[in-house]
């Protein structure tokens, strides 16, 4: 082919498919890659904008399981302070006696308080424990008595006094879980309604404050010393050093009768 054939128009077509190539090279090498970290940039941007738009309603739900935390822990210390007996394990020799007169004093506890409802209450007792210390008890960390199951039978005069009753047992001294409730039928005019009602009884033991352990070693540093547990130096009587015995336990909630321990008993 002769050169000076070539007119300007081809040599002007030549170019243009040069440069057409080279730009769809440029985007399928640069542009393309970059389009899609943008497009993923995008999709990132969108990601957190939405989670950004749920941290209130995260933020509230935050603060009221916080909240919600506050009170059940508030709820549960009141329990542990109000309807828990107060007994110290920690001394088996100060346990075991301490044990020997709790189950009539809960048995006491607990005839007041149903007898004090109006209603009619039986089907509940207290296991004795006698001169041994209760099984639960062989590992003192564990700080609750065995669940007691009691299938009571209430009589009332009729089903709203027995509604009333009912909502009385989170007003007991000791805590009692509902179960299901069976009344008995049918009856004549005038009859007391019986209804069967299956409680489990739950007696964790709140164990005596270190308080008074701290004022009967601040007794003993003071001048009670040796000489005050008598023979062999002991400290402070049956329960020892830990404060669980008949003198420094037992006269501070965790002996027989005495202090906390008779107000957790009665």
């Amino acid at each position: 082919m002769n050169l000076q054939r070539i007119t300007r128009i081809q040599v002007a077509v030549v170019w243009l498919v040069v440069v057409v190539a080279i730009a769809l090279l440029f985007v399928i090498m640069l542009i393309g890659p970059q389009r899609k970290k943008i497009q993923g940039a995008e999709l990132q941007r969108d990601a957190a904008q939405e989670i950004a738009a749920q941290r209130p309603a995260a933020e509230k739900a935050l603060k009221q399981a916080q909240a919600a935390e506050i009170e059940v822990s508030e709820k549960y210390q009141k329990i542990m302070e109000e309807r828990m007996p107060k007994l110290d394990f920690s001394d088996p020799i100060a346990s075991t006696i301490r044990m020997l007169d709790y189950t009539d004093e809960e048995q006491s506890l607990m005839d007041r308080w149903f007898a004090s409802t109006g209603a009619r209450v039986s089907g509940y007792g207290f296991p004795q424990f006698g001169a041994s210390m209760p099984g639960s008890f062989q590992n003192p960390d564990r700080e609750q008595l065995d669940p007691l199951n009691w299938n009571l039978t209430v009589e009332v005069k009729d089903f709203p006094e027995l509604l009333d009753w009912l909502l009385k047992l989170p007003e007991a001294p000791r805590l009692m879980v509902l179960q299901s409730v069976t009344i008995q039928g049918p009856r004549e005019a005038g009859q007391a309604l019986v209804a069967q009602v299956p409680v489990t009884l739950y007696e964790w033991t709140g164990v005596l404050p270190q308080v008074s352990v701290a004022a009967a070693t601040g007794a003993e540093a003071a001048g009670a010393g040796p000489q005050a547990g008598g023979p062999g130096g002991r400290g402070r009587g049956m329960g020892g050093p830990r404060g669980g015995g008949m003198r420094g336990g037992g006269m501070r909630g965790g002996g027989m009768r005495g202090g906390r321990g008779r107000r957790g008993g009665m």
